[in-house]
């Protein structure tokens, strides 16, 4: 397990900001992770890695993962935000977004960022992901966007309205952060989602505890505070004034032999992240080096920085091995639920809804799946006698088959 505490100088931005939250009962990955994207925002557009031909931009899509009222996601998104609100005060070509909005808002308020500030710089913060997202139809929607925008490309075209005629957007940069429950996350991130691109883009930090139970909060340090948003303003004046970072030659062999050398995943999740491992691992070197104030990545930084992603990579690729257990529980279930409910009140054969299941799960998980909708009471189960005596399991759907939550309910049996 990463010691987070001993990976930066106490006296850095880092290093003050996770002093800070010691006062939280937040997970440790959390307040780390909050502190490079604080940090990132403030760099901004202005400083990227300069790698030939592929720079790498140091903006973050971070999303924490865990159980509600556990690990307080909420509290850690809205102290990070808190700090680069404070910071943006200073700089009002970067927008700061906090809210639900849908795919085609975003791209407007982009849009109209470029008018006004020659740019389209923009933090988003929001504690749930899923209202960010949004309701289902622009589920599909948002992540393909974040995904188009995340490369920060130097001028966008196309899109818009017949009244508001296309959308154009130079200097793009998106920073993102929010939160999930796991059991969300599952539902949404789909195939398609992974297959697209949007996963490989994002930091999906997990934790199941915090660091430590706080019975009873002190009040929070201003002075230490103060300090936090000292540091940070400082490093964003810095950033706008600097060439951009360079690795150095010793850190440039470590980075190359780890790429050379690294082994290829074939879980679909992890290969994806792995097409955008080495900008990961570069960026999070640059924020590292940023915060020790070098301004230069070195082999430390390299090292510290595969630390931490491949960490991450596992971390987050248990939370979607998981999801392919889950999924074929839950396209199962949607079929089940779907035959009983245009039944109506005639019972339907259990070997009927099976045929409906077997191309997703075995009889055995057939079975398992009923069991857990009976003791929900989703569902009534009777035996009768067939053809030639032999008994005939019949099925039939409750009213609590179309309560809200039942999905959710059905695959925290299945964790």
């Amino acid at each position: 397990m990463i010691n987070y505490n001993e990976l930066v100088p106490h006296d850095s931005f880092v290093g003050r900001y996770l002093v800070y939250m010691q006062s939280q009962e937040t997970a440790s990955a959390f307040d780390w992770w909050c502190a490079l994207w604080c940090l990132s925002a403030a760099c901004a557009r202005t400083t990227y890695v300069n790698r030939p031909r592929a720079p790498v931009y140091l903006n973050m899509f971070v999303i924490l993962v865990g159980d509600s009222g556990v690990v307080r996601k909420t509290t850690s998104v809205h102290i990070a935000a808190r700090v680069v609100r404070s910071m943006l005060a200073h700089y009002p070509d970067i927008g700061m977004l906090d809210a639900k909005l849908t795919p085609e808002k975003l791209d407007l308020i982009l849009h109209t960022r470029t008018a006004t500030h020659d740019s389209a710089q923009m933090c988003i913060a929001v504690p749930e992901l899923a209202v960010f997202m949004g309701t289902e139809r622009y589920i599909a929607h948002m992540p393909t966007l974040l995904t188009d925008l995340y490369d920060c490309p130097d001028e966008r075209f196309g899109g818009g309205t017949i009244a508001r005629g296309a959308v154009q957007q130079r200097n793009v940069w998106i920073h993102f952060l929010s939160a999930s429950t796991p059991i969300w996350l599952l539902k949404t991130v789909n195939p398609n989602v992974v297959e697209g691109g949007f996963t490989s883009r994002c930091y999906f930090v997990n934790a199941s505890e915090p660091k430590h139970r706080v019975a009873w909060p002190m009040a929070p340090d201003v002075s230490l505070y103060k300090d936090l948003l000292e540091d940070v303003r400082i490093i964003a004046a810095e950033a706008r004034s600097r060439p951009p970072v360079q690795v150095e030659q010793s850190a440039l062999g470590a980075f190359t032999n780890w790429y050379t050398n690294r082994q290829r995943s074939i879980d679909p999740y992890k290969q994806s992240f792995e097409a955008r491992e080495d900008a990961h691992v570069l960026r999070v070197a640059a924020l590292i080096s940023i915060n020790d104030g070098q301004w230069e990545i070195r082999e430390q930084h390299i090292n510290t920085a595969i630390a931490l992603i491949t960490d991450l990579k596992e971390s987050s690729g248990n939370i979607f091995e998981l999801a392919t257990a889950r999924s074929k529980y839950a396209t199962a279930l949607d079929a089940l639920r779907m035959q009983l409910i245009s039944s109506g009140m005639d019972p339907v054969p259990r070997g009927r809804l099976f045929m409906r299941c077997k191309s997703r799960m075995d009889h055995q998980e057939f079975m398992e799946l009923l069991d857990v909708l009976q003791e929900l009471g989703a569902i009534q189960r009777f035996e009768v006698s067939g053809p030639r005596g032999r008994p005939t399991d019949l099925i039939r759907g409750t009213r609590k088959l179309l309560q809200h939550g039942l999905g959710d309910q059905v695959l925290a049996r299945f964790g």
